[in-house]
């Protein structure tokens, strides 16, 4: 096994649960011990080390030229509930691995060499991407009602405030990832060089009907909430495959009230999230969700916008070097974009250039312990993302 390939089981797997899966939330003691594992590495580098206050592990190598922006590397440490090894703590561990490259061919990069690991980047009350998001000054810690949120995680406003950094020194941000679809491993591609970041668009759906009791009440006369809100989902899960083969639309959760099998449901809230590249996508398919939702009878719906993150290219000249590099290596790649979220997208946003590196991931599984990346396409990537940091410090972009 590989040294990035040994790193990455060992930190991975913290947080394993009795049926395999990981469970590394944010702000766990999990989540922290793996913290503090990385931490260890980094120091063994050579590293600059600091936790940060919210939670995030920063490690710099200082450069050669005292003048040049840093090459930053990053990805997130947190897991979903049962989530897998590979999501997010490839990243960290590939950066890793391309600092004790360095170390091991003695090199000093000309550019300082930052590598993140990122708090809390799954979803959560505080919003994915939290750590990034305080990093690039992205997240206002302001929003009434969002300290009471921090405080259940120990954190307030002012931590948050505190970990914002200085980004206009940042040459540009590098992200590793396992793709978490099944473009690669269904065509056999070794790397996947991304375009961009799609949008991620969530609405808060309430369908309000009457409760009444179920054994009295009959059919012609329910106006059951559950009811009417089966219709909507069902309605425009028809419609996202219509509309485009790209877009996709996912409701996750869903809370029925009163909640009790002999009265009927008066209200039905749900989380609706659509994702696509093209902003006009998603206005189009929320109109279409809002048309269907009059026509459904007995009911009626309330829509509120509760996250809007917008798609986000990729640097062009980091995709030309990314796929320059591969093309050098011969390994089979493809441009394509991203489906799921990224930290990255918060650095993009506040105007750090960002460059994504996919590899394979093994029957398009993620979020769950059987998500899986073969040991030879770790390391292969990695080999890409070291020489992306070698080319950059060398000839810039």
């Amino acid at each position: 096994m590989s040294r990035l390939n040994e790193l990455l089981q060992q930190a991975g797997n913290i947080g394993r649960n009795e049926d395999g899966s990981i469970t590394r939330l944010g702000f766990s003691e999990k989540y922290f011990q793996a913290l503090e594992f990385l931490k260890g590495r980094m120091q063994e580098l050579g590293m600059q080390v600091e936790t940060d206050p919210v939670g995030n592990l920063h490690g710099v190598l200082q450069g050669s030229d005292p003048a040049a922006k840093s090459i930053v590397i990053g990805s997130h440490m947190d897991t979903v509930m049962q989530g897998g090894v590979y999501d997010g703590m490839l990243g960290v561990t590939g950066a890793l691995e391309v600092a004790a490259r360095l170390k091991d061919e003695g090199r000093t990069l000309r550019h300082p060499l930052e590598i993140w690991g990122f708090n809390m980047e799954e979803s959560s009350i505080l919003g994915g991407t939290f750590g990034s998001r305080c990093v690039t000054g992205m997240l206002d810690p302001d929003i009434p009602g969002y300290a009471e949120k921090l405080a259940k995680f120990g954190c307030s406003p002012e931590k948050a405030k505190a970990a914002k950094r200085d980004i206009s020194k940042y040459e540009c941000y590098l992200e590793y990832h396992i793709e978490q679809g099944d473009k690669l491993d269904h065509t056999g591609i070794d790397v996947g060089v991304v375009s961009g970041i799609v949008s991620i668009i969530d609405y808060k759906v309430t369908a309000k009907g009457m409760s009444n009791h179920a054994g009295t009440t009959m059919m012609a006369n329910r106006k059951d909430a559950l009811v009417g809100m089966a219709k909507l989902i069902v309605a425009a899960e028809e419609r996202a495959r219509e509309l485009n083969d790209t877009l996709v639309f996912t409701v996750g959760k869903i809370a029925v009230s009163p909640g009790q099998e002999n009265v009927i449901p008066g209200q039905a809230v749900a989380n609706f999230e659509m994702r696509h590249m093209d902003k006009a996508v998603t206005d189009q398919f929320y109109a279409d969700i809002q048309a269907f939702a009059k026509e459904i009878p007995n009911c009626e719906f309330e829509f509120v916008n509760t996250s809007a993150k917008y798609s986000t290219p990729c640097d062009p000249r980091l995709i030309k070097l990314i796929d320059d590099v591969c093309t050098e290596k011969g390994i089979s790649h493809i441009i394509m974009p991203s489906g799921a979220g990224h930290d990255a997208n918060s650095m993009a946003h506040e105007g750090v250039p960002i460059g994504m590196i996919f590899v394979p991931s093994v029957k398009g599984i993620s979020h769950q312990g059987d998500e899986y990346t073969k040991p030879e396409h770790i390391d292969m990537g990695a080999d890409v993302l070291y020489q992306t940091v070698l080319k950059l410090d060398e000839n810039g972009f």
